[in-house]
């Protein structure tokens, strides 16, 4: 019993710097996590803001619907014809259109899992869910 009071004297000293270095290490890393979660929080604010600011005039969805339907009709098309072994031929996107046609695919279906991806990972790293 005496021993363990004299063990507990010597070594309450060296442990209790420990605890709290890693104490301040657990808290310094959940800072630097809310200011990574902040930012991907503000830059997916952002990012929402200039396509709702970009949606709001007619223009916008003119082109939009330019380019996206004739990729999406190109599409059709290419499915079509593969699924279904037509005649037609269509060949696939050129290589000259295809960086264009992946962006507009992106921006149709990824603008907006992108968006929701952002804020799931910054609610993830906030701790919320």
């Amino acid at each position: 019993m005496m021993w363990g009071k004299i063990a507990t004297l010597f070594l309450s000293g060296p442990f209790n710097r420990i605890f709290a270095s890693v104490d301040h290490y657990v808290s310094n890393d959940t800072k630097r996590q809310d200011i990574r979660a902040n930012a991907i929080n503000r830059f997916a604010e952002t990012a929402a803001e200039e396509r709702a600011d970009a949606r709001r005039y007619r223009v916008f969805w003119f082109i939009w619907c330019l380019f996206s339907g004739s990729v999406g009709f190109w599409f059709f098309a290419i499915t079509i014809d593969t699924v279904f072994d037509f005649s037609w031929s269509v060949s696939d996107y050129p290589p000259s259109v295809k960086p264009y046609v992946d962006t507009i695919v992106a921006s149709i279906f990824g603008s907006g899992g992108l968006v929701a991806t952002a804020q799931a990972l910054s609610s993830a790293i906030r701790g919320r869910r």
